[in-house]
């Protein structure tokens, strides 16, 4: 699996019916850019050429595999790179719900049945994201030096004239990064900017209103109109999973 989560997330799709292969990347797209998580997507007619892809350097974070596939299938390839030690997250797609079973024996996320049901992916797509992808430390330059911090423990970030303050559940961090390029280094689908000047963990969310919110701290933030209808979005987005 790459190592760099900072990137778009690698997906490939992997299908020998045209149609079939379509609606997943068509679903694929729709539903990362709804839930607001950038990636790149790949499609593949083939387990073979997938296979070649990947041997010749291609990676992905999360595979949706057909089962049922001419020559090599998609449970043989699976099992290739499993002994390759790829730990790339799995997704099959198939509608021999027999075979479904088979998914433990090389690790798969989730088995899906053909037809794509939208809710159904949605669900297995974000559950790889946040098991498999999502970053759940950060190391970030403070004036102490560089510090491990676990982004749970991140409550918000404040833009001050040379620093960031990082507002912890535990203490006070300066960041030697300008608030935008902090805003670039955590993960979209969990931190928000709730106003020009403030970024705030949507974990940490009590309350929003019309022109603050309030952490489960007590803390209270500025929320500014021009971002309060996308961030009540992105909220809801976040706590639906």
């Amino acid at each position: 699996m790459p190592e760099n989560l900072n990137l778009k997330l690698q997906i490939a799709v992997c299908d020998d019916e045209p149609m079939d292969r379509q609606q997943a990347e068509t679903l694929t797209t729709d539903i990362m850019t709804a839930e607001g998580l950038a990636c790149s997507l790949s499609s593949y007619e083939s387990a073979e050429a997938l296979l070649a892809a990947i041997q010749g350097g291609a990676q992905f974070h999360i595979l949706l595999l057909d089962v049922m596939m001419e020559c090599l299938d998609g449970m043989e390839l699976a099992a290739a790179l499993r002994k390759l030690g790829d730990s790339t997250a799995i997704i099959f797609i198939s509608s021999n719900r027999e075979m479904a079973l088979r998914g433990y024996e090389v690790s798969a996320a989730r088995y899906l049945a053909k037809p794509l049901q939208t809710e159904q992916l949605r669900e297995a797509l974000v559950y790889c994201y946040k098991t498999f992808c999502e970053k759940k430390e950060i190391l970030l330059p403070t004036t102490r030096g560089q510090r491990r911090i676990p982004l749970a423990n991140i409550l918000y970030a404040e833009a001050m004239e040379r620093v960031t303050k990082l507002v912890l559940t535990d203490r006070l961090e300066e960041v030697t990064l300008k608030f935008s390029d902090l805003l670039e280094l955590l993960p979209e689908r969990q931190f928000q900017p709730c106003h020009r000047s403030y970024l705030v963990n949507l974990e940490h969310i009590a309350y929003i209103r019309s022109r603050d919110l309030e952490l489960t701290t007590g803390d209270v933030l500025p929320v500014s109109r021009y971002r309060a209808e996308d961030l009540q979005k992105q909220f809801v987005a976040y706590l639906r999973g």
